[in-house]
């Protein structure tokens, strides 16, 4: 067993919450298959939703290069959907039906283990989003699951996104934190990783069928994060002990 680290000087845990909180792949899986399922459409709401989710990273890192102009998440996801609506005619998304569709992001499911566990951690830590979806998606899907922050960063607030190096630096000046100071808490590798090279520290919660059953990419606790955890339940035992 390592030996435990030193958390004498971590302030904030600044957490993502697109897969790490929130179940993004089975709340729109399930909204897709019902709306197929009324229309008659065959679709496969597992390939839909995660499409949907890929497109939306493809086009957000054009924002970030400057080949497209600023948009937040919302609008991405909305954007999307016509492209998504072209290569499924089956299920004739009206306009009205697409901006209905994209209501969905802002009440997606949480993990069960998360709300206890962000809970636990409001008592030692500020305890606060940092995430490349909106601000609305981050409050709306909150406030769906009882989930209660110290506060809310998008990076909409600081005009990077993450993985971008001021997309965290950014977020920590608005907290009055320094980066030695805060820990980064996500279910994806690259985002930690990102986050080390600002400075940050890191813990790693795998969130395993994020992306549906089968799907997993390396789940794998990896040796250069500051902590690795089970689960969420678990990681609040570290960052408590």
């Amino acid at each position: 067993m390592p030996d435990p680290i030193d958390l004498s000087r971590t302030r904030a845990l600044t957490w993502d919450i697109g897969g790490t909180v929130f179940d993004w792949h089975h709340t729109i899986r399930d909204e897709v298959a019902a709306l197929a399922a009324a229309r008659g459409a065959d679709v496969d709401p597992v390939r839909f939703a995660n499409t949907w989710r890929r497109r939306m990273f493809q086009e957000l890192a054009r924002v970030r290069s400057g080949d497209l102009p600023w948009m937040n998440a919302d609008q991405i996801h909305r954007g999307l959907l016509d492209e998504l609506a072209e290569q499924h005619p089956a299920l004739e998304l009206t306009p009205a039906d697409r901006d209905a569709l994209n209501g969905v992001w802002h009440r997606l499911s949480a993990w069960p283990d998360a709300a206890d566990a962000l809970r636990r951690l409001r008592t030692r830590y500020t305890v606060v989003v940092l995430t490349v979806l909106s601000t609305a998606i981050a409050v709306d899907c909150s406030k769906h699951n009882g989930i209660e922050w110290d506060g809310i960063i998008s990076c909409e607030f600081v005009g990077h996104y993450k993985p971008d190096r001021e997309a965290y630096l950014g977020g920590l000046r608005l907290l009055g934190v320094e980066p030695e100071q805060a820990m980064m808490c996500a279910a994806h590798h690259r985002d930690l990783r990102a986050a080390m090279a600002a400075g940050l520290r890191s813990a790693y919660v795998p969130r395993p069928g994020e992306s549906g059953e089968g799907n997993d990419r390396d789940l794998s606790p990896q040796p250069d994060f500051d902590v690795n955890a089970r689960d969420f339940t678990d990681l609040a035992d570290q960052l408590l002990a």
